[in-house]
């Protein structure tokens, strides 16, 4: 539905990444097609909308995979830890044995605070609270100070020429999460030392642009497949963000890095948002 919008993005996205013309590339982006331009939410056909059915379903049971190894290895483990250090507590306990049950509690509360950790991490990863409480600006900044802690060799640059107000509520977390999911695939394949996030409004358009300088891929050929890392990640990205309504394009070449581009028409969300 937005060929136009995917077409102009393309044009944009061959200018030079990381480059300073992001208003330009803005503006060509949100220009949409005159047979697009009916009041009303946006509503998909139905056979694509089975199509982005499946895909979602897709998604779906890969984040609860994934989510599941998160429990298993980390809180699961360490439930598993701090039970069998409790039953070995209590043995010493009965035997008498006071000075090393002080050391057995000491190491319980060590364990303890690790999976408290731990859940806080997965419940952050499934809806971080902040959203509700402080915004996605704020919890932007959050992910963006926590991905350069963990990443020293990597720098993001953040432009957010948007008010929180100006965001839809629905919005929000589509938004953190195709951004979660594009700064994880530069991590795990980009190889990049430089990240640009542009989130910006202008009239009734919001665009994201997520643009890094690592390696790149040929994102015109069979580079792009949903059963690897990387092609599973482009793929919940785009079926995000077509889902929520928005017009997404991506640009790469090998060596020259990859930019992602989405638009949404505030207006013409789609009802099920």
């Amino acid at each position: 539905m937005y060929s136009n919008s995917v077409m102009q993005v393309n044009q944009v996205a061959g200018l030079p990444l990381l480059d300073s013309n992001v208003q330009k590339s803005r503006m060509k982006y949100s220009q949409y097609s005159g047979s697009e331009k009916t009041t009303g939410a946006w509503h998909p056909p139905q056979a694509r909308l089975q199509r982005m059915a499946s895909q979602l379903l897709s998604i779906q049971e890969s984040e609860r995979k994934r989510i599941a190894k998160d429990l298993h290895d980390g809180l699961g483990q360490s439930l598993t830890l701090i039970k069998m250090a409790l039953a070995m507590t209590a043995r010493q306990l009965a035997n008498g044995a006071i000075a090393e049950v002080s050391e057995s509690l000491q190491r319980l509360n060590h364990k303890a605070h690790e999976a408290l950790e731990e859940m806080r991490r997965v419940s952050m990863d499934l809806r971080p609270p902040m959203i509700d409480d402080l915004g996605i600006i704020a919890t932007l900044s959050w992910l963006f100070r926590d991905l350069e802690a963990t990443c020293p060799s990597m720098k993001v640059e953040k432009d957010f020429s948007v008010q929180e107000s100006s965001i839809p509520g629905a919005l929000k977390i589509t938004l953190y999460r195709i951004i979660q999911e594009a700064t994880s695939n530069i991590i795990k394949h980009a190889n990049a030392g430089r990240v640009r996030v542009n989130l910006a409004s202008s009239g009734n358009m919001l665009h994201l642009e997520v643009a890094d300088n690592g390696s790149g891929f040929d994102s015109a050929g069979a580079a792009i497949r949903s059963s690897s890392g990387r092609g599973l990640g482009l793929l919940n990205m785009r079926e995000r963000a077509t889902l929520s309504g928005g017009a997404y394009a991506l640009d790469s070449r090998p060596g020259k890095g990859t930019r992602i581009c989405i638009s949404w028409q505030l207006d013409r969300l789609p009802d099920v948002l």
